[in-house]
Formats: structure tokens, C-alpha cells, sequence
């Protein structure tokens, strides 16, 4: 395994090879081996990738700026007064307006014909993106109350 990277080499060439188009036949011909291995390990590789996307999303999302917790059927016409109304509560300024943040719900976001698919966090990361992620983080709002009480000290 590389030390920057959960990938292990076999997995790297494996991608390596894929991005320039080969097939997992002629890579496995080319490494020796089945193209069955091949196909575990480009599995392997992805399911890693996607892993470590995530985490970064959910690092992403501790350090946010403001985020509000979407619930499985609310319509995304309600979302951006719920951003706006949480993000005055904490200070902050969302440099988007209503109809951005929908069209951005609606290119990123599980929706479908105005409603939420699945629960997400909707949220404005420290370089004031919008993300989304699914990941909803238990307790979020209580530990920045506290935060925010402890340094007014």
C-alpha cells in the first residue's frame, strides 16, 4: 500500500491502465493475471475512493459554517428559507440566493419532483460552497451550542 494512499500499487496501476481505456481483459493479460482478479480489485479501488470522498464530505460538514438536516419528503422550496433562518441564528452570511440554492438542491441534491428522496444534510462549508452530504451528524447543533456558549466566556 502506498503510504499517502489507502490504494494499494496493484490498484493504482489497475485505474492507471483503465483511465487510459484498456479493458480489465487485456490489463489482466498484461499483469499476468485473471480478468476476474482484475475486476475485484478496480472494485476494491472504487469502493475505497468512494470511502474516502465520504470522509472528507463528513470533515467537510463538521467544519461547515451552517448546515440544516433535510428529512425524506420535504419540499426543496422549503429548504432555502430553513438555510437562511439557521445561518441568521449563528451569524452567518449565505452568499446565495433563494433560486441558486434550489438549483443547486436540484442538480446535487436526492430530489425528486420537488421532494426529497432520502434524509441529507444540506450545508455551507468554510469556503462558502454548498455541499451536500448524507451523512447526518448526531448532536451537531448541541455541540456548537456549546461551543458557542463556552467562548462567549
Amino acid at each position: 500500500m502506498s503510504p499517502k494512499s489507502f490504494l494499494t500499487d496493484h490498484q493504482i496501476k489497475i485505474l492507471q491502465l483503465r483511465a487510459m481505456g484498456l479493458k480489465q481483459s487485456e490489463i489482466a493479460e498484461m499483469l499476468g493475471t485473471s480478468r476476474a482478479n482484475v475486476s475485484i480489485l478496480e472494485r476494491r479501488a472504487l469502493e475505497k475512493i468512494e470511502k474516502a470522498r465520504n470522509t472528507l464530505l463528513i470533515w467537510e460538514q463538521i467544519n461547515s459554517k451552517v448546515s440544516v438536516e433535510v428529512k425524506r419528503g420535504e419540499d426543496i422550496f422549503e429548504i432555502p428559507d430553513k438555510l437562511f433562518r439557521k445561518a441568521d441564528e449563528l451569524g452567518v452570511k449565505v452568499p446565495y440566493n433563494t433560486a441558486e440554492i434550489i438549483a443547486f438542491l436540484v442538480e446535487h441534491a436526492p430530489i425528486s419532483d420537488r421532494i426529497a428522496k432520502r434524509d441529507f444534510t444540506l450545508f455551507l462549508d468554510a469556503k462558502d460552497r454548498l455541499r451536500i452530504s448524507e451523512c447526518i451528524l448526531e448532536d451537531f447543533d448541541e455541540i456548537r451550542e456549546y461551543q458557542r456558549s463556552e467562548n462567549a466566556i
